[in-house]
C-alpha cells in the first residue's frame, strides 16, 4: 500500500492541537502539583483545628467535660472532612478514642517545664491575620498547653496516617493527656488521584471537542480552495488556455493573489498558443512556396529533360528554392531558440570587439560592390551587459538585413559607443529602407513589406532580433538613414559596470 500524502486539514488540525495538547498536558501536571499541595495544606488545617476543638473540651472541668465531649466528637464527624480516628490519653490510659493511636514516644504523664519541645503547626493566612497565641485567638485557651498542636507521621491500624498531636494539663489537674486525631494518607491519595481523573477526563474532552470545531473550522476556511479545485477539475473536462478562475468577493484575501497568479499564467499560456497556432500556420504557408516552386521544377525535369532550355531554367531555380527554404527552417530554429533559452547570468562583453567581429565575418560574404564599414568611437572596450554569443547572433542577423535588403553598390556602417548608463551598436544602411508607418508591423513574424518582391526573404529576421533582444535586456529602434535614405538601426545594450 502506497503511502498518501497527509491532507492539508490534517495538518492544520494536528499544528493546532499538538501545541494544545502540550498545554492540557502541562495544565494537567501544574493541577496536580497544586492539588496535592492544597489537599496537604487542608488536610493538616482540618487535623490541626480538629486536635484544638478537642482540647478545649477537655480544658473544661470533669462534669462538664463528660457532656461536651460526644457533642465535640459528633461534630468533628459531621464535618466537610469528617475526622473519625482520634485518641485521648492521661499517661497509658486511654479516656477515649482508639487505642490503636498510641501517644508519642517522648510523651510523658507529667510535665518537665519545656513548652513546645516539638515546633506547633503553622499555616500562611493570606486573607486575613488574626493575631493568635500559639495557634488559639483567645489566650487563656493557650496558658494549660505544654506542646501545641504539631504534626507528624505515624502508622494506624498498619497503615500510613498523619497524625495531629497536642499535650496539655486539663483544668483542675496536675498529670498531663494527650490529644491526638489521625487521617489515613491513603484516603489523601485516593481523592487526589479521584480529582486528577476527573481534571484529566475534563482535558480529554476539551481536546476532542477543539478538534472537532477546529476541523469543522478548517473545513470552513478551506471552502474557497475546494471550490477552486472544483472550477479546475471541471475545466479539465474541456480543457482550453481561455479557461480562468473565478473568485467571489467573499473570498479571502489570500486567496485572491493565487487567482490572479494562475489567472496571469493561463493568459500567458493562452498568448504562447495562439503564437504557437500562428506560427505554426504561418511556417506551413511559407514552407509550402519554395517546396511547391521545386517540385514544379522538378516536374520540368521530368517532361523536358536535364538537356532542354526549360531543364537548364529549372536546374538554375531549384538550388534558390532550397536556399530559400534552409534560410526559412534555419530562422524558424533560431527563433524558437532565442524564445526557449531560460535563464542565463549576464555577465559583461565587449561590444567593440563583438561588433568588429561580426562585420569582418559578413563583410568577407557580402557583394564585392556594397561598401562595409566599421567605427568605434570610444578607441576602446565597450563593455555592455549580456550574453556573448546571443549578441553577436542579434548583431549578425541586424547587419544580414541591412545588406540583404540593400542596393547592389550601397553602403553599410557599423559604429559603436557608450552613452550615458546605456552602450549602442549602430547598423545604418543606403537601402531602400522602411517606411515609418510600416515599422510597427515587421515585428511581426512572417510580415513582408508590401510593394518589395526583389529580395528574397522569409519576414523572420526582425522578430527574431526582437526576441534576442528581449532576451539580453537591449531594446531595438528604427530610424531613418543618416544619410536621408536606407535605414538607421540603434541597439541600445545595458552598460556594464566599470
Amino acid at each position: 500500500m502506497r503511502n498518501l500524502p497527509p491532507s492539508l486539514r490534517l495538518r492544520l488540525t494536528g499544528a493546532v492541537m499538538m501545541p494544545l495538547a502540550a498545554l492540557v498536558l502541562l495544565f494537567g501536571i501544574i493541577t496536580a502539583w497544586v492539588t496535592h499541595d492544597t489537599e496537604a495544606d487542608t488536610v493538616d488545617r482540618v487535623l490541626v483545628g480538629s486536635v484544638r476543638t478537642l482540647s478545649l473540651v477537655y480544658n473544661s472541668r470533669s462534669p462538664e467535660r463528660e457532656s461536651l465531649l460526644p457533642l465535640a466528637v459528633h461534630l468533628l464527624q459531621r464535618r466537610a472532612r469528617p475526622v473519625v480516628h482520634y485518641s485521648v490519653y492521661r499517661g497509658k490510659e486511654l479516656l477515649a478514642g482508639d487505642a490503636a493511636l498510641p501517644p508519642p514516644r517522648d510523651y510523658g504523664e507529667t510535665w518537665n517545664g519545656v513548652i513546645d519541645p516539638h515546633p506547633p503547626a503553622t499555616f500562611v493566612n493570606a486573607y486575613r491575620a488574626n493575631p493568635t497565641v500559639r495557634g488559639y485567638l483567645n489566650p487563656a485557651d493557650a496558658r494549660q498547653v505544654t506542646q501545641a498542636a504539631y504534626l507528624r507521621d505515624g502508622i494506624l491500624h498498619g497503615k500510613p496516617a498523619r497524625i495531629a498531636t497536642e499535650i496539655r494539663r486539663p483544668a483542675g489537674e496536675t498529670g498531663l493527656i494527650v490529644i491526638q486525631i489521625a487521617d489515613y494518607i491513603d484516603d489523601r491519595r485516593a481523592y487526589e488521584h479521584q480529582f486528577m481523573i476527573r481534571v484529566l477526563m475534563v482535558g480529554l474532552a476539551v481536546l476532542v471537542v477543539t478538534g472537532l470545531l477546529f476541523w469543522w473550522a478548517i473545513r470552513w476556511g478551506l471552502r474557497p480552495l475546494i471550490d477552486l479545485t472544483s472550477q479546475v477539475e471541471t475545466a479539465q473536462q474541456d480543457a482550453s488556455p481561455a479557461f480562468r478562475l473565478e473568485s467571489s468577493g467573499s473570498d479571502p484575501t489570500e486567496i485572491r493573489p493565487f487567482v490572479d497568479a494562475f489567472n496571469g499564467l493561463m493568459t500567458r499560456l493562452e498568448r504562447a498558443s495562439n503564437s504557437l497556432r500562428q506560427f505554426t500556420s504561418n511556417a506551413s504557408h511559407q514552407m509550402r512556396t519554395p517546396l511547391a516552386v521545386a517540385r514544379v521544377h522538378l516536374d520540368v525535369l521530368e517532361r523536358y529533360g536535364p538537356h532542354s532550355p526549360q531543364g537548364q531554367a529549372a536546374l538554375t531555380d531549384i538550388p534558390h528554392a532550397i536556399d530559400s527554404l534552409e534560410l526559412l527552417l534555419r530562422q524558424m530554429i533560431a527563433l524558437a531558440r532565442s524564445e526557449d533559452q531560460g535563464d542565463m547570468q549576464m555577465r559583461p562583453v565587449d561590444l567593440a570587439a563583438l561588433a568588429a567581429t561580426v562585420t569582418a565575418d559578413r563583410a568577407a560574404q557580402a557583394p564585392a560592390t556594397l561598401d562595409i564599414a566599421y567605427d568605434n568611437r570610444m578607441d576602446g572596450p565597450v563593455m555592455a551587459l549580456g550574453q556573448a554569443a546571443l549578441a553577436g547572433e542579434l548583431l549578425g542577423n541586424l547587419l544580414d538585413n541591412a545588406i540583404r535588403y540593400n542596393r547592389p553598390d550601397g553602403a553599410v556602417a557599423v559604429s559603436v559607443w557608450l552613452d550615458d548608463q546605456e552602450a549602442v551598436v549602430e547598423i545604418d544602411d543606403n537601402g531602400p529602407g522602411i517606411p515609418p508607418d510600416q515599422r510597427d508591423k515587421v515585428w511581426e513574424r512572417f510580415y513582408r513589406i508590401t510593394g518589395r518582391t526583389s529580395a528574397p526573404g522569409t519576414g523572420l529576421g526582425l522578430p527574431i532580433a526582437r526576441a534576442l533582444a528581449d532576451r539580453l535586456g537591449a531594446e531595438i529602434e528604427l530610424r531613418d538613414g543618416r544619410t536621408g535614405q536606407g535605414l538607421c538601426v540603434l541597439i541600445r545594450f545595458r552598460r556594464a559596470p566599470a
